[in-house]
């Protein structure tokens, strides 16, 4: 993968992951467009019905309404999909957002603090999340990534990428063999000092 031409990363990184919100929040937004758009037109029936307006006025009325209803939540979680974008290299982290104003985030990976992510019922159950990033010294969040298909492997990459960039790993062992061996030699020297052997 390349890094996106919005990332203003340098030639040298390499990306780790990249992504953006679920596809599953467009049709949330269609879902509830669908239903607002049904509200305004049982409206518009009943008005017509009820005599309190003609049939063509009620009409003319409603059916614009209605699209406006649908339009509104759809369009809306579209945008937010398509304008929310995060790309993971091995040196930073970096966010997209904005649909006219364009907007850019980027966390140095050996900044990051902490990083955590939460589900909720439903998310637990459709496997979604948000994965929070802190860096140090920051008030709260830093970064919020939500709305992400698997959040703790998303966290996990990102774990893994600040520990990389910071020279930490939890699979390594600190120290080398021959530090391992003074101190193995040590801990004899004093068994046996304390135990008179």
């Amino acid at each position: 993968m390349s890094v996106p031409d919005w990332a203003p990363a340098t030639d040298t990184e390499t990306v780790v992951w990249e992504g953006q919100p679920r596809e599953r929040v467009v049709w949330q937004g269609v879902a509830a467009g669908v239903v607002a758009a049904l509200v305004v037109l049982f409206g518009a029936y009943l008005a017509a019905s009820g005599g309190a307006v003609p049939g063509t006025l009620a009409a003319a009325v409603g059916v614009p309404l209605a699209l406006l209803a649908f339009a509104v939540p759809a369009g809306g979680a579209w945008l937010w999909r398509w304008a929310n974008r995060y790309v993971l290299t091995d040196a930073a982290l970096y966010h997209r957002t904005g649909v006219l104003v364009l907007s850019v985030t980027e966390l140095r990976l050996g900044k990051i603090q902490n990083t955590s992510y939460s589900q909720g019922i439903l998310g637990t159950v459709f496997g979604h999340g948000t994965v929070t990033v802190d860096t140090a010294g920051s008030q709260g969040a830093e970064l919020t990534l939500r709305q992400l298909d698997g959040p703790q492997a998303v966290h996990q990459r990102i774990a893994e990428a600040a520990a990389n960039a910071k020279g930490e790993r939890d699979d390594e062992i600190p120290g080398s063999l021959a530090d391992w061996k003074a101190v193995r030699a040590e801990v004899r020297r004093i068994r046996a000092a304390v135990v008179g052997k």
